[in-house]
């Protein structure tokens, strides 16, 4: 990281900020930071990871470091004194002492946040977006829904009626495939000029063909498909709803 070598630099240059000695240092010390180092997170105030750490080996108004021996931890800080970066400078370090490290050699608040993330495998699924109870409210009528998330970043949900052949809905989410649907959609959508959008205002885009209507929301793409089903545009703005409420 650009940050480390800068503060790496630094080093040689601000004696007169240094509060711990790195010859001070036990090796049984050094080795010991790693495990109180991965503790503290981005965003914490400078006097947290002091508390963890013990005093740093050099500090300045926007970094503190300590460093003895093979090991080097970097924590730059933000004006108000949060921690705004902490890096670990693992190149002196061998094989075994890499894979040793809990943490990574590089955190922000934005790289942990991600990483704090659930994955796309464990997004919600369509059929918990809008529940069997929450559709047939929605649609007047019982219906069962049967789930199907056998494709890769996609989860949909089949609404069967509880009898007879109708009401039917589709709800299918595509993970970050809203912008690429639409762009596919193209003049598809298009309706006669003067001639209001039911679906106008639904999420960030939507454009309906026939008994299928596609919504964009943000990178997603939210897609609804109608069988047997009165006054599709209003049941829809409450299916997409509930479905965006979860999502």
């Amino acid at each position: 990281m650009k940050r480390t070598l800068l503060a790496v630099m630094a080093m040689s240059g601000v004696a007169a900020c240094s509060t711990a000695g790195a010859g001070d240092t036990s090796q049984k010390v050094a080795e010991g930071w790693a495990a109180k180092w991965c503790q503290v997170q981005p965003g914490q105030t400078k006097e947290a990871l002091v508390a963890s750490m013990g005093p740093p080996t050099f500090s300045g108004p926007a970094f503190m470091t300590w460093a003895a021996n093979q090991h080097q931890y970097h924590a730059f800080l933000e004006a108000d004194g949060k921690i705004d970066q902490l890096d670990i400078n693992s190149v002196n370090l061998n094989e075994a002492e890499k894979a040793a490290l809990p943490c990574s050699t590089s955190r922000t608040r934005e790289s942990v946040a991600a990483a704090a993330a659930p994955p796309k495998g464990s997004a919600p699924r369509a059929c918990t977006l809008v529940s069997d109870a929450e559709m047939s409210a929605i649609l007047g009528a019982a219906v069962v829904g049967e789930p199907n998330d056998s494709s890769s970043g996609k989860t949909q949900c089949t609404y069967h009626p509880a009898s007879g052949v109708s009401p039917y809905v589709e709800l299918t989410v595509d993970w970050g495939g809203g912008e690429a649907a639409m762009t596919a959609m193209g003049m598809m959508g298009r309706i006669e000029p003067g001639v209001a959008s039911p679906y106008k205002g639904l999420g960030d885009q939507a454009a309906a063909v026939g008994p299928m209507l596609m919504i964009r929301t943000g990178e997603d793409l939210v897609q609804i498909t109608f069988s047997g089903v009165s006054d599709t545009p209003a049941k829809a703005r409450k299916i997409f709803d509930t479905a965006k409420a979860k999502m």
